[in-house]
């Protein structure tokens, strides 16, 4: 608490919507990928523990990250941004198969062009 008795549990608070961001070590390393998290403490590990331990009596002030947490509640239950994200993850986990999507787009386009010339010179 501080000294001047202002309590409004903003650092308590953002421990505890972390915690509710992290479980396993896979969480971590997800935050650290997005610069979100920067962990100097050691394994991704560790720093799960860490986190589950720290907030297990916290008490935080929901109204402090509550929007947010709604925000993430509603992204994750939009089922078509989720299939996107399945999509993506399954079918273009490596640039080229995005590079060779659109090449195959490309050629799919020039053959529509030459058929519409192909007809429109055979009418003519």
């Amino acid at each position: 608490m501080c000294p001047d008795g202002l309590s409004d549990h903003t650092v308590t608070s953002y421990i505890c919507f972390l915690d509710s961001l992290i479980d396993h070590a896979e969480d971590v390393k997800e935050l650290r990928s997005k610069n979100i998290l920067l962990n100097r403490l050691g394994s991704d590990e560790e720093v799960a523990n860490l986190f589950n331990e720290l907030a297990n009596n916290l008490t935080p002030d929901t109204e402090t990250y509550g929007d947010v947490m709604k925000e993430i509640e509603m992204h994750c239950k939009s089922h078509a941004k989720v299939w996107i994200a399945e999509f993506m993850h399954t079918y273009f986990t490596s640039p080229l198969t995005l590079l060779a999507l659109m090449a195959g787009f490309f050629a799919i386009g020039l053959s529509v062009v030459q058929t519409i010339y192909s007809v429109a010179s055979y009418y003519k």
